[in-house]
């Protein structure tokens, strides 16, 4: 019986100190505004959730960060839009988010549905090549300040 190698498990640096954190969990919230990430993979979670939420021209200094999904709420829903935010989002992460390699970018449950969006991004970390996804959704509700 032959004995498979295994794929050696790389560990960032950073990710030794259990107690050391890597970053701060973004978007904040509201019950503790500084939450901490204490794993690479976790801050790169938070960094990419960040920058989907993130409209264009709304980070000082960074007009040019986000993905602006919020504004696509109200788009009509084709496979060209599909197609447009897969290569408007892949070049934002690639530029502010390197640690990370998109493996796919769809609108979940056909997309918009009576003012919803639903977009999952699939994702690995470069690092370990550990696949994790985030998923999203955006109503009309979330333009409310309430």
């Amino acid at each position: 019986m032959a004995i498979k190698p295994r794929k050696p498990i790389r560990i960032n640096p950073v990710d030794v100190s259990e107690k050391t954190a890597v970053g701060i969990r973004l978007p904040f919230n509201k019950k503790r505004v500084f939450t901490l990430d204490y794993t690479t993979k976790d801050h790169a979670r938070s960094k990419l959730i960040n920058l989907l939420i993130t409209s264009p021209g709304e980070r000082l200094n960074q007009p040019l960060f986000g993905a602006g999904l919020k504004n696509r709420l109200f788009e009509q829903q084709t496979e060209e839009a599909g197609d447009d935010l897969r290569n408007y989002v892949t070049p934002q992460v690639e530029q502010y988010i390197p640690e990370i390699e998109l493996k796919n970018i769809f609108l979940k449950d056909g997309g918009v549905q009576g003012h919803k969006l639903f977009v999952t991004v699939n994702y690995s970390l470069i690092s370990n090549d550990e696949e994790d996804s985030v998923t999203l959704s955006f109503t009309n509700e979330n333009f409310n300040n309430k």
